[in-house]
Formats: C-alpha cells, structure tokens, sequence
C-alpha cells in the first residue's frame, strides 16, 4: 500500500456562502487527524474523491447529493474549493486528488446553471486547473 486514501467531504462551514478563510479555519481539526493518520503509518494521504456542489451551503454537508438542492451558487463552491486546495495541495505529506464529477463529454457538461458536483464549464475550473498545473 502506497498511499492511504480518503474521501474528503468533510464540513467545513454552515453558511450559504462561505468565505475562503471560514473553510481554511474549519479545516483545522480535520486536518490535524488527517497529518496525524499520514505521520502514524507514514504513508502520504490521498484523497480519491473531493468536490463541492454549487450550491447554497456547500460546506454543510458537502457529501449530499440531493436533487432537490438546486439553487445555483458558484461562488460557494469555488470559495469551499479554494479552501481543500489552500490547505493541503502543498503539503508535503499530501498526495493530491481525484475530483468528483469529471465528465468525458467536457463541452456538455456542468455549466452556470448547474448545480451538481462537475466543475466543468463553471468559475472553480480554471482554480482547479491552475492549482494541478503546478505540479507540471
């Protein structure tokens, strides 16, 4: 076993848009067991699916997938986004990521007016590339 693998859907704020910092703070706890799980059986973490929904109150309870959530918040997601990558992308203890959703068929898939996990065609994309484009 290389790696240990996680998946991230961990709370990080109970507002309808959370703020960049707000995720980072409430991150604190999950990241300490997190690092603590990597130092104790020295393996880097991986997670093997995180994503956020665009959604009011993404953070909440950030596993749901509940069509009747649908109010569009772009925002939301990217700030929750920002947030995982801030906290743990250059962590040296810290693998990197699958993203949950990734569609094949890019130009038709997500979009602003979509409200479920893809990224794709949304603002959080060109995040997500710029952060994996750094470990070229």
């Amino acid at each position: 076993m290389d790696y240990i693998g996680i998946d991230a859907y961990f709370p990080v704020s109970e507002t309808k848009t959370p703020t960049v910092a707000e995720c980072m703070a409430n991150w604190g706890t999950h990241k300490a067991v997190i690092k603590s799980t990597s130092e104790t059986y020295k393996k880097p973490i991986l997670f093997t699916e995180f994503g956020y929904r665009s959604v009011d109150f993404t953070g909440k309870e950030p596993w749901r997938s509940d069509r009747a959530m649908d109010s569009v918040n772009l925002e939301a997601q990217t700030n929750t986004s920002e947030a995982l990558f801030k906290t743990f992308w250059m962590e040296d203890w810290f693998a990197g990521g699958f993203i949950w959703k990734w569609f094949h068929n890019h130009e038709k898939s997500g979009g602003e007016n979509n409200s479920r996990f893809t990224p794709q065609n949304k603002p959080v994309e060109q995040l997500i590339k710029s952060h994996y484009e750094a470990y070229k």
